[in-house]
């Protein structure tokens, strides 16, 4: 007769087996009742949430925080609510002091009025200096090829930067900006897209809707002016980009500036040129703001002039 070995050794085991088992279930079932397992690491701190200041009281970081948070909004009320709440709505102002020592004004006049060149949208808060110096447009003197192939559009994007503060420059965000980059024509095709970090403003940013060739010239081509029609010069200096708010609220217009806004210590370019030639071979004009203020006059290209500086964050 057969016999099986070890029969009784194997039950001993699966009873113990069993009680073990029994016991981690028990075990586990009280860590899940009194919440208990390993301790899990403990979050990061927040970031702590800006508190509203004066603008001067912000790092530039804190504007670009807040640019952020502008631009972002879901309309441009919201956004603008946003801005004002921060005391960074348009008119806002503090001193900045550029890397040759000298300071100049920032002031904000314009809220997501710029579109980013990346193509992410709009630009929070849009910034206009005091002129940062005097320098010619473009020597040798003249206007062929507008803005875009200026020199002083070239010296804005490299030494003119370079006086930015440190923690300034980078943060600033290249948008498109409307010119005339022809220099004397009457085609509103002429107005082309350059990208830009730092910018000169057009005449229509800073004046609106113009109307110079209109008033000087009249509205219909008559023998007196040889038959031109002016009017196409007019909607030529008129495509260069909206007016921004703050020139609209103190109420700048293409031959006004009744609350001295435009007035700032010396005479100062527009990046946009004077587009009509009476000989033939004087395409060597920049339009400029006069040293009182008024917001219309010319200048030569080799001349110098202020440097009024417009960027965003």
């Amino acid at each position: 007769m057969s016999r099986r070995r070890g029969g009784r050794g194997l039950t001993v085991v699966a009873v113990v087996l069993s009680l073990a088992f029994v016991i981690a279930a028990a075990g586990l079932l009280r860590l899940v009742a009194t919440g208990g397992g390993p301790a899990s690491a403990p979050d990061a701190p927040a970031a702590p949430e800006l508190a509203p200041a004066a603008f001067e009281d912000y790092s530039w970081q804190d504007v670009a925080q807040v640019a952020q948070r502008v631009a972002a909004a879901g309309s441009d009320e919201e956004g603008a609510q946003i801005a004002g709440d921060y005391n960074l709505g348009v008119g806002s102002s503090r001193q900045l002091v550029l890397g040759n020592d000298v300071a100049v004004e920032v002031r904000v006049v314009g809220v997501r009025q710029d579109v980013r060149s990346d193509g992410s949208g709009v630009a929070g808060l849009t910034f206009m200096t005091s002129p940062i110096g005097m320098r010619p447009m473009e020597p040798p003197s003249t206007s062929e090829g507008g803005w875009q192939a200026s020199g002083l559009r070239a010296w804005l994007a490299d030494d003119g930067r370079a006086l930015l503060p440190a923690e300034l420059s980078p943060l600033v965000v290249p948008v498109d900006k409307l010119t005339n980059n022809v220099g004397v024509t009457d085609d509103v095709a002429s107005v082309t897209t350059t990208s830009d970090a730092l910018w000169l403003f057009s005449a229509s940013e800073v004046c609106g809707s113009l109307t110079w060739f209109e008033d000087e010239y009249g509205a219909a081509p008559s023998a007196a002016t040889g038959y031109v029609d002016f009017s196409a010069y007019d909607a030529l200096l008129s495509g260069e980009g909206e007016q921004y708010a703050y020139f609209a609220q103190v109420g700048v217009t293409g031959s006004s500036d009744p609350a001295h806004v435009l007035a700032l210590g010396s005479a100062w370019w527009y990046r946009t040129p004077y587009p009509y030639s009476f000989t033939g071979d004087d395409a060597r004009y920049f339009y400029q703001v006069m040293s009182s203020g008024f917001p219309s006059s010319t200048g030569e290209a080799d001349a110098d002039s202020g440097v009024v500086v417009g960027f965003c964050l």
